[in-house]
């Protein structure tokens, strides 16, 4: 199998994920001292445990839901993916597009970095 079509299938798999709320699915997807900045230039945390724990309630409460609008783009282990996002309760849900997102991969394909650059609403 490809880098390519590891990393395309890590990135779906990071949309599905959130959208389902599912946490192993989501856990699988990160290095232990995965980087973390989102949105840039305002939340820089680092680890694992910071994904799966706090930035994850975060995900869930929320009902985060969010999906790609165009195709990814890879160069070596880097990408880059567009995309929309949607959230908040019911009577109040947010809509951000474009959302881009830059990924980082090791070798043994998790995300060493991801960092999310879009307009806060």
């Amino acid at each position: 199998m490809s880098d390519q079509v590891i990393i395309t299938a890590a990135i779906e798999s990071y949309c599905r994920a959130q959208c389902e709320k599912d946490l192993d699915a989501w856990s699988a997807l990160f290095a232990d001292n995965v980087f973390h900045e989102d949105p840039v230039g305002i939340s820089k945390t680092t680890g694992k445990d910071h994904m799966t724990g706090a930035f994850w309630d975060h995900i869930v409460r929320n009902d985060v839901q969010i999906w790609l609008t165009d195709d990814i783009i890879i160069r070596g282990n880097e990408v880059l993916a567009i995309m929309a996002c949607e959230f908040g309760s019911a009577d109040n849900r947010k809509k951000i597009t474009p959302t881009v997102d830059h990924f980082i991969f090791d070798e043994a394909g998790l995300m060493t970095s991801v960092r999310g650059f879009y307009n806060l609403p």
